[in-house]
């Protein structure tokens, strides 16, 4: 095969194991000037002295994991570096490698290695290549290059002729710490730049011009993506503003923090990103961590006198000194280093706060882009949709949005997962939600600060509607928003501080208007329009239904649908009362119990279905419907009877009802239907024939003999070839077994495998 087929111009080739110039001046020849050769200690100097005029292109090979952590387009691999091969999971930044060919047959170990590859569909097999006097099996890898702080700088360029760019071009940049000795880098050290977001595009492309072995960690000043921390920015925007502003010259030419900056900034990495891997003690570890990879505390100390201060000795007592400097991060930024520094977590954890009475206030942040999508009044309906009652509409000024920006997303507001970015903040929502329905558990675990999975759906809802209306590859993030109340607070201060009384007081005040003042027995639900409670009233106990000022007309409809049913209905509650905000019924006993958690096969008793159809139709002879009609709204108490709740979709025919068989709450209202409709799962499979096993047909008109056969088959279909039947949940099992176990010996192979490798280190 032809070198042409691989390489471009710009190519970068890393030559593990190189024995001498011959390939780098044979690629040369053809136009690949981009090389860097590792060679053994002991034939350095040679390989130096024959290579004329690209003796700065060779340096000593040190470890093997050189060959992994670096930057190349093609990795080449001689002699005994060949077993390198083995560890493939490890060689996903290059695109080819060329492996050296002896004389003879490959080693088995060879074999087996390339064998793998292929197996594993990491690795491609192009043809034999020969150059520079050697030849060379060349495979193309299954590439993963993710953006990432971690760059390569090339042993050519050198640290000193990185700082000689940076500052002929004009960059501005700091050098973050572990200066005192550049532009020596001791072994194994890499070096850590802070750099203007309007420079990094330059920085980068500077990087990635040559083959590289010196690590370099790279981060903007607000975490732009693949130059953040952990999904956040390294430092508080502001900070590290103020560090890139205030950077002076070092000895070695490069642009280092202010002595002052160099203080508080190593302190905050030390604290903050660190945590008890630094070394520090803290209360919770007095001997503090062992083998830290460097002496924080001493160099703090020396820092420290160097300013004319002292700093405390433990993670703690920095932390307080941080914060009387203005250097501690924002709430926002801590919760999302907490997720990474076990040390903070247990700070925060130590500050939760109990559970807030609805209703809860949460605060949506509306990004630049999405406007230019959709109206403010498209993401208020969304929201409205979902249980949000927005009490405050605030476009920002530039003031705000800086604000937002910078104590908000930890600082970064990049594209995130998404092809494009948002934007910055735009507008504030700040919104009430009188349901906060606690996240499952898998949800908690994905984001265990949120206390209403309500803020998830709603942000998906307004992410599907931008979705749809720009292509693919335009998509972004529309909106940011809390997690809690308390964090809702900190996003108030920071978007309108100016309206934080006001809003304090409407919230206190709805809360008092919410409240029960009678004695709560149970809590029967919390949902989006209403709660739902078991009082001890002068009566005795009873069921008070409490509704949200969004959802007044629910109410009326609740009271109107007992009022007038109630005397010619008797599975209608007794009324007792009607308040401002609340209904009062009568308290019954269920012995149904929750038909939530009802599988398929767990049917409800036939004479139960069989009243239930029959109270629906005398609902429907009387002209009403109850369009959200489902066995959950029905309850059977041993000594009163059947008895139907939940009138908030009650309905009265304008003229001569439909048959009972087109009954809305059957058959759904028509299209051209104004007025309120149920959201969720509406079809009658799951709302009634899970729990009935009866068809529409069958639910309405079939005699019992014939509803009992179907609720047979129904079982019988549902015990063998149902979602729940015996052979698909074996089956499942036994999928999930298997991948279980595929990932496990995955994953022992790739350990193995890159033990495998590193034997072959020469």
């Amino acid at each position: 095969m032809d070198v042409n087929r691989i390489l471009r111009p710009e190519s970068r080739i890393l030559d593990i194991g190189a024995p001498g110039p011959e390939l780098a001046e044979a690629l040369a020849a053809r136009g690949y000037v981009h090389y860097l050769g590792l060679v053994p200690d002991a034939g350095l100097p040679s390989a130096r002295a024959r290579a004329d005029g690209i003796a700065d292109r060779f340096h000593a090979l040190t470890s093997s994991n050189q060959a992994f952590k670096s930057s190349a387009d093609l990795l080449v691999l001689r002699g005994g570096f060949r077993r390198l091969l083995w560890s493939l999971r490890d060689l996903r930044h290059v695109e080819y490698v060329a492996v050296e060919m002896g004389p003879g047959r490959p080693p088995i170990d060879l074999v087996l290695a390339r064998a793998m590859g292929r197996a594993t569909r990491k690795l491609t097999p192009l043809g034999a290549l020969g150059v520079g006097g050697s030849t060379f099996e060349v495979h193309a890898v299954k590439t993963v290059r993710p953006d990432r702080p971690r760059q390569y700088l090339s042993e050519v360029v050198g640290v000193a002729g990185l700082i000689d760019r940076l500052n002929d071009e004009g960059v501005r940049y700091a050098a973050l710490r572990w200066f005192d000795s550049l532009p020596h880098l001791e072994p194994g050290e890499d070096l850590d730049l802070l750099v203007a977001d309007d420079d990094l595009a330059a920085v980068r492309a500077l990087l990635a011009e040559e083959p590289g072995t010196i690590a370099v960690d790279l981060y903007s000043e607000t975490g732009l993506p693949g130059s953040d921390f952990q999904g956040a920015a390294y430092y508080v925007p502001d900070l590290a503003r103020q560090i890139l502003s205030g950077a002076i010259a070092h000895a070695s030419g490069a642009l280092v923090p202010s002595p002052r900056d160099h203080l508080l900034s190593l302190a905050y990495h030390a604290v903050y990103h660190k945590g008890e891997r630094s070394g520090l003690p803290s209360d919770d570890a007095p001997a503090g961590f062992r083998d830290p990879d460097h002496d924080y505390a001493e160099t703090l100390r020396r820092l420290a006198a160097a300013v004319g201060t002292t700093l405390p000795g433990q993670l703690e007592g920095i932390d307080e000194h941080l914060g009387r400097e203005g250097w501690r991060p924002p709430p926002d930024a801590l919760r999302r280093l907490g997720e990474f520094n076990p040390w903070i977590a247990r700070r925060l954890e130590a500050q939760v706060q109990p559970p807030v009475e609805p209703p809860e206030l949460s605060v949506f942040l509306v990004r630049e882009r999405a406007l230019t999508v959709v109206g403010i009044e498209d993401i208020t309906a969304a929201l409205a949709e979902t249980g949000f009652e927005v009490i405050l509409e605030r476009q920002l000024d530039d003031e705000a949005r800086q604000r937002c920006a910078d104590v908000t997303r930890g600082g970064n507001w990049g594209s995130g997962p998404f092809p494009v970015s948002g934007g910055g903040p735009a507008t504030a929502l700040v919104a009430v939600h009188y349901g906060p329905e606690a996240p499952d558990p898998a949800l908690h675990a994905q984001y265990p600060r949120l206390t209403n999975g309500d803020v998830l759906l709603a942000k998906q809802r307004i992410r599907d509607l931008i979705g749809a209306l720009v292509d693919p590859e335009q998509r972004f993030n529309p909106l940011h928003s809390s997690d809690n109340e308390p964090e809702a607070w900190e996003y108030v201060g920071a978007a309108v501080p100016e309206a934080a009384v006001d809003l304090r007081a409407e919230v206190a005040a709805r809360r008092d208007a919410y409240r029960t003042e009678l004695p709560v027995l149970e809590v029967l639900s919390l949902a989006r329009r209403a709660k739902v409670e078991v009082v001890d009233s002068a009566q005795g106990p009873a069921v008070r239904k409490t509704f949200a000022p969004q959802a007044r007309r629910f109410m009326e409809r609740e009271v109107r649908a007992l009022r007038e049913l109630g005397p010619l209905v008797d599975a209608v509650p007794e009324l007792i009362d009607v308040g401002p905000n609340w209904v009062m019924t009568a308290r019954y006993d269920n012995a149904l119990g929750s038909l939530d958690e009802l599988r398929p096969a767990g049917l409800l008793p036939l004479d139960v279905v069989r009243e239930m159809v029959a109270v629906l139709r005398t609902i429907h002879e009387l002209g009403f419907d109850l369009i959200d009609a489902k066995p959950q709204n029905f309850l059977l108490d041993p000594r009163r009877g059947l008895k139907i709740v939940d009138f908030e979709f009650f309905y009265s025919y304008p003229l001569t009802p439909p048959p009972f068989a087109e009954a809305y709450w059957l058959r759904g209202v028509p299209d051209d239907f104004v007025g309120d409709v149920p959201r969720g799962r509406l079809s009658y499979e799951w709302r009634w024939r899970r729990l009935t096993g009866l068809s529409r047909d069958g639910l309405l008109a079939d005699s019992r003999w014939r509803q009992h056969l179907e609720r047979a088959i129904y079982r019988t279909r549902h015990a063998t070839i149902g979602p729940h039947g015996r052979p698909r949940l074996l089956a499942r099992a036994g999928r999930s077994g298997l991948r279980r176990t595929r990932g496990l010996l995955a994953s022992r192979y790739w350990l193995w495998a890159r033990g495998r490798a590193r034997a072959g280190e020469e």
